[in-house]
């Protein structure tokens, strides 16, 4: 059995490899699938054995005027529960990228990968989705030529929660920013079914109490004004040390929300990189 990720683990990342219960009614789709064919996208599979050995798929979307092999900065998706490894086309990633250029901006690749519905952390089961992320999506990604000095971290839903978590074992230093979109901010273990295995698991998982971590990362918070999780957004913003960069805009929790405020969070992402 794999062993869980571990704060000296995760730097591994960030160092070039060298990082009453009820059903989550707010799940998340994968979404249509844009055609990414062709010389902009990258894309395989490997056996996870931080996933019980089940096959995980991965891509990386390229902006315009660059292909797989071209060293280029990245950020890293963290899918919502019922998502994939499609995620950077929901967000309609090519189509921005095509605004970033038009303005200047740095461009950057866009990763995805299959994480499950383990909530992005180690589970009593001997999965890691976040583990998985540092040990073998990792060195893919550096095999593909790309740098992976200080990513930039991206996750909706219950792929925020993911990224919170994962952001909190890398470390402010091994980021370039961290982007979080219709997150959930649970109170207890047992809100939402199968998101912890134990209130003990919730002690240590709980993404409030590792907010402070994230002090000198540069973040931003998306939530929809029809989203079910506003609430808990708003409430959390007062309290937040550090303070994010928060952002309550038009939509529910959904693609057309997530594609649309995706180009505001790919500038902030941008913006930040090094």
């Amino acid at each position: 059995m794999p062993s869980p990720l571990t704060r000296r683990d995760a730097l591994r990342l960030g160092l070039g490899l060298g990082l009453g219960t009820v059903a989550l009614t707010s799940s998340v789709t994968a979404p249509a699938h844009a055609d990414v064919s062709g010389p902009k996208a990258a894309t395989g599979s490997f056996a996870s054995r931080y996933r019980g050995g089940q096959e995980t798929v991965w891509e990386v979307l390229y902006p315009p005027g660059f292909t797989p092999g071209d060293r280029l900065p990245v950020m890293i998706t963290l899918h919502g529960k019922g998502g994939n490894h499609t995620t950077p086309e929901g967000l309609r990633f090519l189509e921005h990228a095509e605004t970033l250029r038009a303005e200047g901006l740095r461009p950057f690749a866009c990763v995805g990968v299959d994480g499950g519905d383990t909530w992005w952390h180690d589970r009593a089961d001997g999965t890691d989705s976040a583990a998985m992320v540092v040990h073998e999506l990792a060195p893919i990604l550096a095999d593909l030529g790309l740098d992976l000095t200080r990513p930039a971290l991206y996750g909706l839903s219950m792929g925020g929660m993911g990224a919170v978590w994962l952001a909190s074992r890398l470390g402010p230093n091994r980021l370039s920013s961290l982007t979080i979109a219709s997150t959930p901010f649970p109170a207890t273990w047992d809100r939402f079914s199968g998101s912890y295995d134990s209130p003990a698991d919730f002690a240590v998982h709980d993404i409030r109490r590792h907010w402070a971590s994230l002090r000198g990362l540069p973040i931003r918070v998306d939530i929809g004004d029809q989203d079910s999780f506003l609430q808990e957004n708003l409430a959390l913003r007062p309290l937040a040390d550090p303070q994010p960069e928060f952002h309550v805009s038009p939509g529910g929790h959904d693609w057309d929300f997530w594609g649309r405020v995706a180009l505001e969070q790919m500038r902030f992402i941008s913006r930040r990189l090094v």
